[in-house]
């Protein structure tokens, strides 16, 4: 690398610029690709917007306590209307206390994907909407 660094730029220059390379490159290199990854996740993601679709009362699978205790929330299995099943994490303790045999899950829609996501609410939500 020296004799080409030296072709290119001259001997003396050649070890000042190997010098630096071998010293500060690899934090230099490892920083711009910090930089670039990083731009590219903001300008490449979408906002995350998403839309509201309907409330739905589902059938619980499973329910486990996060840290055995409902006060720290629940993390449940629950089968969609679709068929198919989902985990869904809640940390309030206020609707993880109302997650039994059924629950109420509000269905959202991410605007640019499609996506749909799931996040569990209370119960009286799906009493009104049915």
């Amino acid at each position: 690398m020296l004799t080409i660094l030296s072709n290119l730029f001259g001997p003396h220059r050649a070890v000042s610029i190997y010098a630096f390379l071998k010293t500060w490159g690899l934090l230099v290199v490892g920083i711009v690709g910090i930089i670039t990854v990083a731009t590219a996740l903001l300008v490449f993601n979408d906002d995350g917007t998403h839309e509201h679709d309907s409330y739905l009362t589902v059938s619980v699978l499973s329910a486990t306590p996060v840290n055995g205790d409902l006060k720290y929330g629940v993390v449940a299995s629950v089968r969609l209307p679709d068929g198919s099943a989902t985990s869904i994490n809640e940390p309030k303790e206020h609707i993880a206390r109302t997650v039994g045999t059924t629950a109420c899950v509000e269905k959202r829609v991410y605007v640019e994907s499609g996506e749909p996501r799931y996040r569990f609410k209370l119960p009286s939500l799906c009493e009104v909407n049915q």
